[in-house]
């Protein structure tokens, strides 16, 4: 969860990050603050590009939902973190 907040000081696009042990929730939003479920489709299918599991809850469907087994790792972490960075980088 510290990492996420970390890039979400370099995106704004997000909103809320929440969640316990591993299982983790982050809100994507909008400029104005909005639920925005474009953006959290669109990182939902960048992580699968990227073999990286992830699905997306709430109303709205704007919240993604990460759950990493038992055996997640430091280095795991670090390649998750950096595929989320490179995904909001080069969206359009």
């Amino acid at each position: 969860m510290s990492e996420l907040n970390k890039l979400k000081k370099d995106f704004p696009l997000f909103g809320d990050v929440r969640g316990s042990g591993l299982f983790i929730g982050v809100e994507c939003i909008d400029e104005h603050g909005k639920e925005n479920t474009l953006l959290a489709q669109h990182i939902k299918n960048g992580l699968k590009d990227d073999y990286i599991l992830a699905s997306t809850d709430g109303p709205l469907d704007n919240t993604l939902k990460m759950k990493p087994p038992l055996c997640f790792t430091k280095q795991n972490t670090d390649r998750f973190i950096e595929s989320m960075y490179f995904i909001l980088k080069n969206r359009k």
